[in-house]
């Protein structure tokens, strides 16, 4: 087992240096050439003007906003599930809600994409105005995408701490959801960030749903009722026209991007985790 351990290990860490190599060799060739052509705000190949930092700030809000709505409710589900129940409808619930969460993890992305199209949109077109097509939208559904990843990763980590602390808190007083809320969070840092981590990525990182929800326009995002393009949407877009030429090269700085805003993100939370772990 520790050979298999040691193998699998090697040939990740072999994948994501390698993918380093292609993504970052070919991005920082193309910053190098010319900075100028790609780190800026205006995409216009006619102009001959590739710039995508729009995309990118366009990302960073699109997964930010994703995870103001998603994380405190996974973190309610979570609560839910490992919670003890005495009734036989609490039980039910829990089991229900059990199901739920995992089969939501199943479904393929584009299907949730493909059913806001015939659902959500039309909503917000008769509620809003305008297409129905916007940054709500892409919150709304990929919200559901990225809850059941956290929430799997999150009951998985306070599960345990929470039976530990269980018996002890019960002999303080303490309410179910207390022991929760004051005991088994406040310790549970590596788990929050590292579900906070994982759902920022799968949202920073989501092509399908942007892509058929925003309406890919090239402006900032700067209300819910915005489209935008996101980069990983934005990269779809141009590979599925262009093989060469300056807007193609371009993509390799948009694939960069993504790479170092997660890497610098897993740092970051590394550096938090080290500090509360040496107070």
């Amino acid at each position: 087992m520790k050979l298999v351990a040691i193998f699998a290990t090697i040939i990740a860490l072999s994948g994501i240096c390698l993918l380093f190599l292609v993504i970052g060799g070919f991005g920082l060739q193309t910053l190098a050439s010319n900075p100028s052509l790609t780190l800026h705000f205006s995409w216009n190949p006619k102009a001959n003007e590739f710039g995508v930092l729009t995309m990118f700030v366009n990302s960073l809000i699109l997964s930010f906003s994703t995870l103001l709505v998603a994380f405190p409710c996974s973190l309610a589900i979570v609560c839910v599930l490992i919670l003890p129940m005495k009734s036989k409808a609490t039980k039910l619930l829990q089991s229900i809600l059990n199901f739920l969460v995992r089969f939501m993890g199943s479904i393929p992305t584009v299907l949730y994409a493909f059913g806001a199209l015939f659902l959500l949109v039309p909503l917000l077109r008769e509620a809003f105005s305008g297409s129905g097509r916007n940054l709500l939208a892409c919150i709304c559904v990929l919200s559901l995408v990225i809850l059941p990843t956290m929430a799997l990763l999150l009951e998985s980590g306070l599960k345990k701490p929470f039976s530990n602390q269980y018996l002890n808190a019960l002999s303080l007083g303490l309410h179910n959801f207390e022991t929760f809320y004051f005991i088994v969070i406040p310790k549970a840092k590596g788990v929050l960030i590292g579900a906070f981590l994982l759902g920022f990525g799968r949202a920073f990182g989501d092509t399908m749903i942007a892509l058929m929800l925003s309406s890919n326009a090239l402006n900032f995002a700067t209300s819910l009722f915005d489209p935008l393009r996101v980069l990983s949407a934005h990269i779809a877009l141009i590979t599925a026209n262009e093989s060469i030429g300056e807007a193609y090269n371009a993509l390799f700085v948009s694939g960069f991007l993504l790479i170092v805003s997660n890497a610098l993100l897993a740092l970051f939370a590394r550096g938090i985790l080290h500090k509360s772990n040496s107070l």
